[in-house]
């Protein structure tokens, strides 16, 4: 699950020591690591899913309660444990009816989780992205393969088409470029999950940058996925290709198709032809 010197330092020693320091933190990394031998031992399975379920009962209500005392010594801590939890959510697999940003009825749990990370970083950013947590310098290639351009410029296609679509049906200006800028921001993050997969990473090395649109979402956005909004959907299913590419990582195997047969089910069928590439992409895709 660690890629890179920096992450393995992370996850392997500071997380360990920060646990042993708070138990809650130790509770929630046995919790995703019971799920990985669920996942690895499948004879298994229900006994590692139970203790789990145990470490994970007790880490939460812990985080709960240090939640209510937030500050600029605990933020660090309470970050990487909400961080922890969105990882076992994912970890637990695909639940039915639940589609990470909207659900068959009433908000998604882990979308709940995602507005407890913003308000984490909102309060206390400056610390919490400090020390062991401070972003490193951006040295990665910004070079395309001849394949990975192919595949970007396919992408890129296709979501222009879905933002003329907007452009014709949306007369509302401040809707419409709230889609937009949407759109526009998952452009970018779409260029850098090409470029990061033409140098080699895949997996959890893209886990930032499509959560990171997701965190971005404006509050109307979501809201407009919550009401099974046809534009919105179709714009989702565009960033889910880009999910599709995280497959390596245990824990988002079966995350694409579980995210892009919610959408089906609840698109109007005159927006389905709109979802056709998505859907060829993600369940035609085998990833090396």
């Amino acid at each position: 699950m660690t890629t890179g010197p920096v992450l393995q330092n992370l996850w392997q020693k500071h997380l360990v020591q920060w646990g042993i320091e708070f138990p809650y933190i130790l509770h929630l990394i046995l919790a995703l690591s019971a799920l990985h031998l669920a996942h690895e031992q499948p004879n298994l399975q229900q006994q590692y899913i139970q203790q789990a379920d145990e470490h994970f009962s007790f880490g939460v209500r812990s985080v709960a309660s240090v939640l209510s005392q937030l500050n600029a010594e605990s933020c660090q801590k309470v970050y990487m444990s909400a961080v922890i939890i969105c990882f076992i959510y994912f970890g637990r697999g695909p639940r039915p009816g639940e589609y990470l940003i909207f659900s068959d009825s009433g908000p998604a749990q882990w979308l709940i989780l995602m507005r407890g990370v913003r308000v984490i970083v909102s309060s206390h950013h400056e610390k919490v992205f400090s020390g062991i947590l401070k972003p490193g310098p951006n040295d990665r290639s910004r070079n395309l393969t001849a394949e990975m351009r192919i595949e970007l410029h396919e992408h890129i296609v296709h979501t222009e088409a879905v933002q003329r679509l907007i452009e014709r049906d949306i007369a509302d200006e401040d809707i419409c470029g709230r889609y937009l800028a949407v759109i526009e921001d998952l452009f970018e993050i779409m260029r850098e999950v090409y470029e990061r997969r033409s140098g080699g990473s895949c997996g959890v090395d893209l886990m930032d940058l499509l959560m990171g649109w997701i965190y971005r979402l404006p509050d109307e956005t979501i809201g407009s996925l919550e009401q099974k909004e046809p534009h919105s959907l179709v714009v989702l299913a565009h960033w889910v290709v880009l999910l599709k590419y995280m497959d390596s990582a245990w824990f988002m195997d079966g995350w694409a198709e579980h995210m892009l047969s919610g959408i089906s089910a609840h698109l109007h069928e005159d927006f389905h032809p709109w979802i056709e590439w998505p859907l060829k992409q993600v369940y035609q895709t085998q990833i090396e």
